[in-house]
This record gives structure tokens, C-alpha cells and sequence, in this order.
């Protein structure tokens, strides 16, 4: 991988934690989905900002990050922090200012004469350095149904088990590490434990409900942690509807990161490990599990 690609998946990924980590309950910031968001010239907008299927223009000021995912970005103003766009492309009018650094991804950065970026320029036409007409056979009509199939299923657990699945996705931000590891640990002990059940007859009947079992469970530990991705990038929303937007939100982001090269997969493969150590750690999100 070469070293715009490296950097580029870099930032991206430090915009993206960055929006999802600090935009909290009680924080500002602001998350906007399915539309433009337009910054006027005297207005300012405190904490990170993310938009998702909407492009962005700022004329006057955002006072943190700002990531676009699937739209593009026109800075006609300033933003304080870093700028991202996935599947979009970043301009820099010649009166726009961005204090730390600008990356796209499946887009270009286009910096106008008088514009100014003080950190890093960066931006890759596609994974795997494609061009956009490339790319295009990647997001098949296949891996679309999929989230939507996958992003139904997850709902349905919203509808079955309400509590416990929220349980777990409250509790997803703590104890990361050690349920990293009980999740990594589970996953290097599916063989073994497989080929421990072959050893017996009855085992061996066992293994189809066994293999059913286990990725249930990694199935309801992912949507669960999509679960905490969203809602810590749209913050607390109102409404009975508000657990399917953080559902929507964090099935997209997780959705984009195998098509970021090496790197995205790395982060997928975390946290496919922190999601099954959470729904164990958790037991299944009972709700006397207690938490620091």
C-alpha cells in the first residue's frame, strides 16, 4: 500500500472515531442524515459534524471534524478540525479554510487558489487505487441487499429483544479490551471446539446447532455494537424510532470499512472481536449485568 493510500485511510479513520466518539449525550455537535447541510455565513456550529446521503457547505464555521459519507463537501468558510469524505468529493473555495487536514475516499480534494489546508492533502479514487467507474462493480447489487437484508434482521432483534439489546449497546464503549480479547479467544476456539464435538456421535449431531449458535451470537454482538456506533455519532435522539437510526448509521459505517484496503479490514476484524466478546461479557445483555 502505498503512502497516500496509507494516509488517506488514516485520516478517514481519524475523522470517522473522532465525529462517532465525541459527539455524546449532552455534547454538541451535529448529525444529519438523508439531507444538505448548508453552514451560513455568521452561523457556527460547535463539536464534530456528520453527514450521511447529503452534501455539505460551509460558508461559515464548524468548530471540530466533519465527515460526508456518500455526498461531497464545499468549503467556502472554515472548519477547525479535519475533513473527510467517503464516496464524495472535498473542495476548498479560494476563501476556505481548513486547519487540519482533508482526505476523500472514492473522490478527489480540490483545493482553489487563496484556499488554505495546514494539515494533509490526500485522497484515493477508489480501494485498491481504482478509479471511479471501477468501483462501481464493487458495491453490487449483491452487497447492497445484503446491509438491507442483514440491517432487517438486526431490526427484528429490536422488535424480539428491546432491552437486552440495548443493554448491550450501552455497555459497548467499556471494558473494550477484555472483551476484545474473550471475543478474539472465542473465535480461535470455534475450530477446536468443532472438531472436540466430531469426536463423539452424538457430538456430531450437535456441531449444525453449534455452528448456528455461535454466529447467532457474533450476528446479535455486531448489531448491537452498530447499535453504539450509531448512536454515538447521531448522539441521544427522541422517539421510539431512535434505536433503528443508530441501527441504520452504524450498519453504513461498518458496511464502508471492507472496502478501505489492509486497514479497513483490520478495524472490521476488531470489531467483529469486541462485538462477540460483548454479547458474552454481557451474557446476552442481562439486565442485572453490572458495569464501571
Amino acid at each position: 500500500m502505498n503512502k497516500k493510500c496509507f494516509l488517506t485511510i488514516t485520516l478517514i479513520l481519524i475523522v470517522l472515531l473522532t465525529t462517532a466518539f465525541s459527539i455524546k449525550e449532552g455534547n454538541s455537535g451535529t448529525f444529519i442524515m438523508g439531507e444538505d447541510l448548508i453552514v451560513s455565513e455568521d452561523e457556527i456550529i460547535r463539536g464534530s459534524t456528520a453527514v450521511l446521503f447529503g452534501d455539505v457547505v460551509v460558508n461559515g464555521r464548524i468548530e471540530g471534524d466533519l465527515a460526508a459519507i456518500f455526498g461531497d463537501v464545499t468549503i467556502n468558510g472554515t472548519v477547525d478540525g479535519n475533513v473527510a469524505a467517503i464516496l464524495g468529493d472535498i473542495t476548498v473555495e479560494s476563501n476556505g479554510v481548513i486547519e487540519g487536514s482533508a482526505a476523500a475516499v472514492v473522490g478527489e480534494v480540490e483545493r482553489l487558489p487563496g484556499s488554505v489546508i495546514e494539515g494533509e492533502i490526500a485522497s484515493i479514487d477508489g480501494p485498491f487505487n481504482i478509479n471511479h467507474a471501477d468501483f462501481i462493480p464493487l458495491l453490487t447489487i449483491t452487497s447492497i441487499v445484503g446491509l438491507m437484508v442483514f440491517f432487517g434482521i438486526s431490526s427484528l432483534l429490536l422488535v424480539l429483544i428491546p432491552d437486552r439489546m440495548m443493554i448491550m449497546a450501552e455497555n459497548a464503549p467499556v471494558k473494550i479490551w477484555r472483551r476484545f480479547g474473550i471475543g478474539i479467544a472465542s473465535y480461535l476456539m470455534f475450530i477446536p471446539a468443532i472438531i472436540a464435538l466430531a469426536i463423539t456421535i452424538i457430538g456430531v449431531f450437535l456441531i449444525p446447532l453449534f455452528i448456528a449458535v455461535f454466529f447467532l451470537t457474533a450476528f446479535i454482538g455486531m448489531a448491537s455494537l452498530k447499535i453504539a456506533i450509531g448512536r454515538r455519532i447521531t448522539g441521544k435522539l427522541d422517539g421510539r424510532g431512535a434505536p433503528y437510526i443508530y441501527l441504520l448509521v452504524g450498519s453504513i459505517l461498518v458496511f464502508v470499512l471492507p472496502f478501505i484496503p489492509i486497514l479497513g479490514w483490520i478495524v472490521y476484524m476488531f470489531a467483529a472481536s469486541l462485538a462477540l466478546g460483548i454479547v458474552l461479557d454481557t451474557r446476552f445483555g442481562k439486565p442485572n449485568t453490572k458495569t464501571i
